[in-house]
């Protein structure tokens, strides 16, 4: 199959919508700038001895320096969730999760708060097809959230579809409400005539349907409101390929419109997922002579190496080009979108090559934290029995979260970080 690189200036042209302004909206109207999280991890991990900022020859930090944004990241070393240590591939998916099977990651935790005042709760988004599904956002049930994979499909949610799409989004949400309806009625009338633990099955099957309602009542809502606008004469690629090989550009797309989702703030919760891929992946123009999989069980082979950096370095590229984005945009109080911005990157692989889950490699960025730094867990006396979750407490109370626990966490990173 003949592959269809994505231009993405092409793309994006035209997708620049107004951001928020704060000189047109009343000196009353003026609020704290809204808190905002993205939560990114990768199914192959990342190369460690080229990941921590305290090497400062390390290569997967060169696109924050190159981008001027060296100064607003953390990187951490020492923490994992201290969980069983097998096949690194089968629980890929707890990073967020603190590795407690069946619970909810952590930006799903924040979406109540976070997500209650704009058109989209959360955005869950995969730089294109998945070998296995194993995404990093999970529901309170702890079941996986189906990612967005196709840049398109995430264009047209920040900025619309057609009319008929709207009008027939219209015509599905009155539908399902009509029938949640019909399914209320006719669950309260089996309350009188079932036994009690049968009630409390349909009291939570009637709660489950209220938390559904509420949501279709929501999106109703958000229908009548306008989109921001592209320019006009932009036209969307006519074809997309979401391959393994095209794994770079789709990602590179869903970097650039998260920073264009948060400017018009039309989502503040966001996971990304970088999937396994077992084919050779487009980079700078040229199809690589290995797979990603392949290489990252490189076995310290220098080529290997030096192949695999390139993949995670051109990962990286996407993220610091996210943050110069969001730092040179003016929030609503005045400051900048990304010291409103916490981002979070890591990987529960914490090394591919051995499919090893123990030190895992993570990232804090933006968000106005005490930046600038490498907290090593292991080898500070302070932070000798930290868990990946004791930082994502103190994410979640830099947020604005009453949270002292949080899956398997113990304590919390406040002081190395606020």
């Amino acid at each position: 199959m003949k592959a269809h690189p994505i231009n993405r200036r092409r793309f994006l042209q035209g997708a620049i919508a107004l951001p928020l302004l704060p000189s047109l909206m009343g000196a009353t109207q003026i609020k704290k700038a809204p808190k905002r999280l993205v939560c990114v991890g990768t199914q192959l991990g990342w190369y460690k001895p080229d990941f921590f900022a305290n090497n400062p020859s390390a290569r997967l930090i060169q696109p924050f320096i190159k981008a001027g944004v060296g100064n607003y990241l953390t990187t951490i070393s020492g923490l994992d969730h201290k969980g069983p240590t097998g096949n690194g591939h089968s629980l890929v998916y707890t990073l967020f999760t603190g590795q407690v099977l069946h619970s909810i990651s952590l930006d799903q935790l924040v979406v109540p708060k976070l997500g209650a005042d704009t058109r989209y709760e959360s955005l869950q988004l995969c730089a294109g097809e998945q070998r296995f599904n194993a995404p990093v956002s999970l529901n309170k049930n702890g079941i996986p959230l189906p990612p967005i994979i196709r840049p398109s499909v995430l264009f047209a949610k920040v900025f619309g579809g057609k009319v008929a799409d709207l009008e027939r989004q219209q015509y599905l949400l009155e539908s399902g409400r009509s029938l949640l309806d019909e399914v209320s009625v006719d669950a309260a009338s089996l309350q009188n005539r079932v036994s009690r633990e049968d009630g409390e099955k349909l009291d939570e099957y009637l709660t489950s349907v209220r938390d559904v309602e509420k949501k279709l009542a929501r999106r109703r809502d958000w229908l009548d409101k306008p989109f921001a606008k592209p320019e006009p004469g932009f036209k969307m690629p006519t074809e997309e390929n979401v391959a393994h090989s095209m794994m770079i550009q789709n990602e590179d797309l869903m970097w650039d419109l998260m920073a264009l989702a948060i400017k018009n703030d039309a989502c503040r919760v966001f996971s990304l997922t970088i999937p396994l891929a077992d084919g050779a992946l487009m980079l700078n123009g040229n199809l690589m002579g290995a797979g990603y999989h392949n290489l990252s069980h490189h076995g310290n082979k220098k080529a290997k190496v030096d192949a695999l950096v390139a993949i995670e370095t051109a990962h990286m590229a996407g993220a610091a080009r996210f943050m110069k984005t969001l730092r040179q945009t003016q929030d609503v109080d005045g400051s900048n979108l990304l010291d409103n911005t916490t981002l979070l990157i890591g990987s529960a692989m914490a090394d591919a090559s051995k499919h090893r889950r123990v030190d895992f490699p993570l990232m804090l960025a933006g968000g106005g934290y005490r930046h600038k730094q490498h907290i090593s867990c292991g080898e500070n006396e302070a932070y000798q029995n930290e868990m990946a979750c004791d930082l994502f407490v103190t994410v979640l109370q830099h947020l604005g979260f009453e949270q002292d626990r949080f899956a398997t966490s113990q304590s919390n990173l406040n002081a190395a970080l606020l």
